[in-house]
């Protein structure tokens, strides 16, 4: 191999993961771009129907309740307050121990 072709080679080699690693962060963006699109769209959305849910005050937790299917959606940690603020023989604390196995 001449010196001309092993230097064409590498300037190409160099050329091409310049292209590559350019479009991978074009990719990334545009998924970035459609992740927060998505999370636009279904942000606050029944899971079920699709319709805009209503915040409603549930003892001390805020629950988000679908006015069309009457379906209740708990973030994270919400389910578990309620059930410590209520009394032991509750509905909540009975199905607390169903799920549990005890």
């Amino acid at each position: 191999m001449n010196t001309n072709s092993i230097e064409d080679e590498y300037v190409w080699v160099k050329e091409m993961q310049q292209r590559i690693a350019k479009l991978a962060k074009e990719q990334q963006a545009e998924s970035d771009a459609a992740k927060l699109r998505m999370k636009e769209d279904h942000w606050m959305h029944c899971p079920k129907c699709g319709q805009e849910l209503s915040p409603e005050k549930c003892g001390t937790e805020e629950i988000d309740v679908c006015p069309s299917c009457k379906g209740v959606w708990l973030d994270q940690g919400e389910l578990a307050s309620i059930v410590e603020s209520t009394d032991q023989g509750s509905f909540f604390h009975t199905c607390l121990r169903i799920l549990r196995g005890r």
